[in-house]
């Protein structure tokens, strides 16, 4: 079954540099534009399975609990546990590889959950472009400088 929402991407920079950018779970103010502020609760360290991040948008904000963090495979998942979007049971995940016919990484970013009193396609638009795509946009603009 596909995703509700997949965005991937090629970004022109070694998988460890992507790596290093998105594996700092409280990290995504240093990068994405629609994230304000990012804070970890309970003084737990941020890439702790079940940490939680409370992150504020430009419109709202979301909690999230950290479900895996797999550093070998460049991988983690993560759950919505509260917020102002209009989804339930939302899980999502960031997936990279590396690409080496030019020291590349394809990047996946996806999530699946149900729209709640919100017209659908709009809000799977909206996190697909918003979010994900706007997220790498943003990681390749910070490495171009390095890797271009």
């Amino acid at each position: 079954m596909p995703n509700t929402v997949y965005v991937s991407a090629v970004i022109e920079a070694p998988v460890e540099e992507v790596w290093k950018i998105m594996r700092d779970y409280n990290g995504m103010p240093s990068y994405h534009p629609g994230i304000k502020h990012s804070r970890i609760e309970d003084g737990r360290p941020s890439d702790q399975v079940g940490c939680v991040r409370r992150l504020t948008l430009v419109e709202g904000f979301v909690r999230e609990v950290l479900l895996g963090m797999d550093d070998r495979n460049y991988t983690f998942t993560y759950e919505i546990v509260e917020g102002t979007l209009p989804v339930r049971g939302y899980v999502a995940g960031v997936r990279l590889h590396r690409v080496t016919q030019g020291n590349l990484t394809f990047a996946e970013w996806w999530a699946d959950f149900e729209v709640v009193g919100a017209d659908s396609a709009a809000v799977v638009a909206r996190i697909g472009n918003n979010v994900f795509a706007a997220g790498f946009s943003a990681i390749a603009a910070k490495l171009a400088a390095k890797y271009s």
